[in-house]
């Protein structure tokens, strides 16, 4: 059957609790399209993924501004010189000239205590990088939202999926009434002699191939509603059923949705601003930096091993620092990784450039093919009512014995026909309204 393998194409070409009414414990009900948008929206497992990325870079940006703020550090070390260095000493300094004196400086132990301070007082790359995490917390919300958009599409797309195999099983099982009625009728003229085995045979033919619709229809409706569940967010063991019943003509009524922005492109925007922050950052590495640095300490000598917190046993230790660095030369490394980054920056802007082209095209297309489809489906539905009506006059005709076998199953053929050209149409037109109605 053409309608489940245009209906699949048409969900995986988009490849992302309805405000809901509990009819059982395990059950819920699907009332409408904006409730299992709104519901996807609310509960959705990889949505609420997103929301921990989102918070988890406004830490990052946190954490990248913690250079503003000065760092402290206490520290306490003890060393045991086991041979002290020996430094030769003329010996005319103690009276005895014309020898060497080998003396030994300082004490066997020392120990040092105290607390560093450090403050970074121009350092442009820390302040590029905290920029880069702020535009990153910016960049994490618009991935979020192209999501959101996505997932819009999905849903709807499998809702409505769900939507045409529920009308096509009610449909379907008025033809099998009609086929069970056909093939009852060509055996009881068979038995009269007024027809031939070939007779029954096609009419047993056409219950067949109504069976073999009727189980992808229900293929296909169970195949979306446990997408739906994924989407949902349901458990597994929980029921949907869509409440909803398709109507062709309010959808013809409601007109063509408004096409909003595609938020797809604000991302390739956002990691366009980054890429540039990105070069500044590493053009910023050839910069000197500056910054001071304060020691608060005291020092203990000893010639035997131990340590005592008497008065006068520690002496102090302190000192202010102002550190200048200037990087002169770094192996072409540095210049290599800025260019690096412009080159990164120049395929953010082409890409860009190229999805937006992209997308304008596709939008074009997309408004179109909905006004074709809305046209194709209401001529579809036409067209299926008329062979429907045919079918129902030669049905009666060919009771009365107007009209033979042949000519009466050609009409039941056109019938399912019509009947797979407008679940198609119907089809084509409501994936296509599953994406505009996603970018509102």
């Amino acid at each position: 059957m053409k309608l489940l393998a245009i209906l699949w194409l048409n969900l995986l070409a988009s490849h992302p609790k309805p405000a809901v009414m509990q009819a059982q414990a395990d059950t819920v009900k699907l009332q409408s399209y904006q409730e299992v948008v709104a519901t996807a929206v609310k509960n959705n497992p990889t949505l609420a993924v997103y929301q921990q990325q989102i918070k988890q870079t406004h830490y990052n940006y946190k954490a990248s501004k913690g250079f503003i703020y000065p760092n402290a550090s206490a520290n306490f070390n003890g060393t045991d010189n086991l041979h002290l260095a020996v430094t030769p000493i003329p010996g005319i300094l103690l009276g005895q000239p014309g020898t060497t004196y080998y003396a030994q400086f300082g004490k066997q132990f020392i120990y040092n205590t105290g607390v560093t301070l450090t403050e970074n007082i121009f350092d442009w790359t820390s302040i590029l990088q905290s920029q880069i995490a702020n535009n990153n917390i910016r960049l994490n919300q618009l991935q979020q939202d192209s999501y959101l958009q996505n997932l819009r599409d999905q849903a709807g797309k499998y809702y409505f999926s769900a939507l045409i195999a529920k009308s096509a099983l009610k449909i379907v099982a008025t033809d099998k009434l009609l086929a069970d009625s056909i093939v009852a009728l060509t055996k009881q003229r068979l038995k009269e002699g007024t027809t031939d085995l070939l007779a029954v045979n096609q009419a047993t033919i056409n219950t067949t191939n109504i069976q073999q619709n009727q189980a992808q229809s229900q293929q296909l409706y169970d195949q979306s509603i446990e997408n739906l569940k994924i989407l949902l967010g349901e458990q597994p063991t929980n029921e949907l059923a869509v409440a909803e019943t398709l109507n062709l003509d309010s959808l013809v009524s409601v007109g063509i949705p408004n096409l909003g922005n595609d938020k797809n492109l604000d991302v390739y925007q956002q990691q366009i601003s980054i890429a540039a922050l990105q070069s500044r950052s590493q053009r910023s590495t050839a910069y000197p930096k500056l910054s001071a640095s304060a020691y608060f300490g005291a020092q203990q000598f000893r010639n035997d091993f131990g340590l005592s917190f008497g008065n006068n046993a520690w002496s102090g230790y302190r000192y202010l620092g102002v550190n200048l660095t200037v990087p002169v030369f770094t192996g072409f490394t540095n210049s290599n990784k800025y260019k690096s980054a412009l080159v990164q920056k120049n395929i953010a802007q082409i890409q860009y450039n190229n999805a937006r082209q992209q997308s304008e095209i596709n939008d074009r297309l997309l408004l179109k093919s909905y006004t074709d489809y809305l046209h194709m489906a209401q001529a579809a539905a036409t067209s299926f009512k008329l062979y429907g009506s045919n079918l129902k006059l030669n049905q009666q005709k060919y009771q009365e014995g107007i009209l033979s076998m042949d000519i009466y199953l050609r009409a039941f053929q056109d019938y399912l026909t019509a009947e797979n050209a407008y679940l198609n149409s119907l089809s084509q037109l409501l994936s296509t309204r599953s994406t505009l109605l996603s970018r509102q």
